[in-house]
Parts: structure tokens; C-alpha cells; sequence
């Protein structure tokens, strides 16, 4: 009965080992500060600029998508932190390891923030009752926000 291999891992199974090093997961409010910080750092001046251009709204919240999107990706998806969460002391990065999470990753979880939003920002509160912190898009990617 020893010979049988151990059967392969369930769907659903953690893809990576417990984390080797010690992290703390970054607090709610942490997390809320961050968000802000860089809802004025890419809102503020995209407005302006969509002022100064003459864009309707429809333009606007095309820029800002398209804006938010790149500025998020690439932050998120290179260092784990886009310069709000540098500065309030929040990286993400995958559940299980400290590396960053990549671009496509980045981009799936971008998204899924808007499903976070459904229905009444639900899923932006959900670290206040998580054992991980997590938000929802945070959940459907498999990230955790740490405090560095």
C-alpha cells in the first residue's frame, strides 16, 4: 500500500508553500490611504488634462480607464506598488510569495477591482472580516496586500 504515489493536489489547492519569510499584512485603512493617494496623483491630473483638452465625460472615463489601467499594470505588475501604495507602505504580491505578481496578473486584478465595486463597494471592505485582508479582486487573483 506504500507504493502508491500521494494523490495530486485538488483544485483549488494553494499553488505556492507558506511564505518562507515573515510579512505583515497591511491594515484596512492602510490600504484605503494608498487608494486614495493614487486617486489624486492619476485623478487630479487627468482631469485637468481632460478639462484643458475639451473632453466630454464619455472621454474622460475613457482616459481614466485607460490611464488608471497602464499606471496600475505596470506598478503593480513590475514592483508590487504603484506610488500611492509606496508611500503608505502596501505591496501586492501573490499569495504565497513575496515576488511580483506580473503584468497579466496585474491586469486581471485590475478588473476584477471593478467587480469589488459590486454591489456598494462590498468588496473593497471585505478585509475587515477576511483572515487574509484580502479584498474581493484580491480573492478571485490569488494576491495579498503586505506592509512594507
Amino acid at each position: 500500500m506504500s507504493d502508491l504515489p500521494p494523490p495530486p493536489p485538488s483544485y483549488g489547492a494553494p499553488q505556492f508553500d507558506a511564505p518562507t519569510m515573515s510579512v505583515e499584512l497591511a491594515g484596512w485603512w492602510r490600504r484605503v490611504g494608498a487608494l486614495l493617494l493614487d486617486a489624486l496623483i492619476v485623478g487630479v491630473p487627468l482631469s485637468l488634462l481632460g478639462v484643458a483638452a475639451g473632453l466630454g465625460q464619455a472621454g474622460q472615463n475613457l482616459l481614466g480607464l485607460v490611464v488608471g489601467l497602464a499606471y496600475s499594470v505596470y506598478f503593480i505588475g513590475s514592483r508590487g506598488q504603484t506610488l500611492g501604495k509606496m508611500a503608505a507602505g502596501v505591496k501586492i504580491v501573490r499569495d504565497g510569495s513575496p515576488a511580483p505578481i506580473g503584468y497579466g496578473l496585474a491586469t486581471g486584478r485590475y478588473f476584477a477591482a471593478f467587480l469589488s465595486a459590486l454591489p456598494c463597494l462590498v468588496g473593497y471592505f471585505w478585509p475587515l472580516w477576511d483572515d487574509k485582508n484580502q479584498t474581493f479582486h484580491d480573492k478571485i487573483v490569488s494576491t495579498v496586500a503586505i506592509h512594507v
